[in-house]
């Protein structure tokens, strides 16, 4: 029997007396074959086990909670990137649209990206087909390394960004992973190959809008229509304020006054919700409290600058509103970076 399973020319009838090829290789293929039959007789080499498809996935663990039909939200830590949270801090939205699954971000390490991937088989009973890249943040959109979605999406702008700068954040961010590093594995940055053009579209479920979050670093704002679900990656923040890295007060105070006038055209104000860089969902009223928050800030580092106050010991606590918002490690080197501008803006003042 076990001649047969393996080789045979003649019917199945046939007792099984010559294997096909040449005599040299057919000798090598029987002996091959006959000592393979006695190692597994002797239990010397067993019989790999079959793949148990209903196995448990790979980790990280993860939530994935659902916000509406189709819909499911992967929620990121708070914070910087580290070792505990394993970089897993920007918020994902995975979208069931017919055949197809689309993964708004994708998570931040290429084990991340494979446990996600079966995670969501398993509750979608269907694999990921689209990724989309929102911005170049590498804890958003690393994970596709491991997904291996078909299609990975995202404004050329935002692909020209991860392609100019994705292998230097990818150290920085080994780095702050620390014991959790391996989970970058030797992935090289995964380039979206789908490419938006323009200001504004539609793609599968989606509108997108494209913004400037600084003069050169470009963001996307997605909206899915039918939800009145709307993500703001790179623009609203949900634990704390938001993240003025590589960007500048005044850039992102008018980059959410696009988003706020741009949401009264979407939904009813009661009706939207925003999904932010990291936090929990926003109402409508996120952006002004953001722009808010920015001015207060401004306001407070121009007046703290030219009471010659020293950097170092200068109050940092806001007043009104932007009070709620000033709190954390974010703010406080938002205070630095609003600082640095109202001290320029001090030596470009008339008569200095």
């Amino acid at each position: 029997m076990l001649f047969h399973s393996v080789t045979t020319c003649e019917a199945p009838d046939a007792a099984p007396r010559t294997l096909c090829g040449s005599p040299r290789s057919l000798r090598r293929r029987r002996w091959r074959a006959v000592g393979l039959a006695a190692l597994l007789a002797c239990g010397i080499v067993r019989a790999a086990p079959p793949t148990d498809p209903a196995g448990p996935c790979p980790g990280p663990a993860l939530r994935i909670e659902p916000v509406a039909a189709g819909i499911w939200w992967i929620p990121g830590s708070p914070g910087d990137a580290n070792a505990t949270n394993r970089g897993r801090i920007s918020n994902l939205l995975a979208v069931q649209d017919g055949e197809r699954l689309w993964l708004l971000g994708s998570g931040p390490s290429a084990a991340f990206g494979r446990a996600l991937g079966c995670h969501l088989r398993r509750l979608t009973g269907q694999a990921v087909t689209d990724v989309i890249s929102p911005w170049a943040r590498p804890e958003l959109v690393l994970g596709q390394a491991g997904l291996n979605a078909p299609r990975h999406w995202a404004h050329a702008d935002v692909a020209a960004a991860m392609r100019s700068r994705c292998a230097q954040c990818i150290e920085r961010l080994r780095q702050r992973l620390g014991t959790a590093a391996a989970d970058l594995e030797d992935a090289p940055a995964p380039l979206p190959q789908q490419l938006l053009q323009g200001e504004a579209g539609r793609l599968g479920p989606w509108q997108w809008w494209r913004l400037q979050r600084a003069p050169a670093q470009t963001i996307t704002l997605w909206w899915l229509p039918g939800a009145g679900l709307g993500a703001a990656h790179g623009l609203l923040w949900g634990d704390g304020p938001p993240d003025l890295r590589d960007s500048t007060l005044d850039a992102l105070d008018a980059t959410l006054a696009q988003a706020d006038a741009l949401q009264t055209r979407l939904a009813a104000p009661g009706a939207l919700r925003w999904l932010p860089e990291q936090g929990d969902w926003l109402d409508a009223g996120a952006a002004r409290r953001q722009q808010d928050y920015l001015r207060a800030l401004r306001a407070a580092a121009d007046a703290a600058v030219a009471r010659g106050d020293n950097a170092a010991e200068a109050d940092m606590r806001l007043q009104g509103a932007a009070a709620a918002l000033a709190v954390g490690e974010r703010h406080g080197l938002n205070w630095q970076r609003a600082w640095r501008e109202a001290e320029q803006r001090s030596f470009d003042a008339p008569g200095r």
